[in-house]
């Protein structure tokens, strides 16, 4: 099972396959990362993940059905920079 990861490093990842979040959407304590499509800039893959601030700690079943939406292979993911 992988480690878990603040938010704030779990977006830092994910940038790198291009993936980002819609800023001004979902609801409450909830953040949408979207993978936009190359033809359509406004449609893509979209995912919802909880958000209580920054420092919110991502549990690794979460983070593989983030990549498994993705379709981001975890051996990359998880490489160190």
């Amino acid at each position: 099972m992988p480690r878990p990861l603040k938010l704030r490093e779990l977006l830092k990842k994910l940038k790198k396959f291009g993936i980002v979040t819609k800023e001004g959407r979902g609801k409450g304590s909830e953040r949408i990362l979207y993978l936009p499509n190359s033809s359509d800039p406004n449609k893509g893959e979209i995912f919802t993940i909880k958000d209580h601030w920054l420092q919110t700690e991502i549990f690794g079943k979460i983070i593989l059905a983030v990549l498994r939406r993705f379709n981001v292979d975890p051996d990359e993911f998880w490489k160190e920079p």
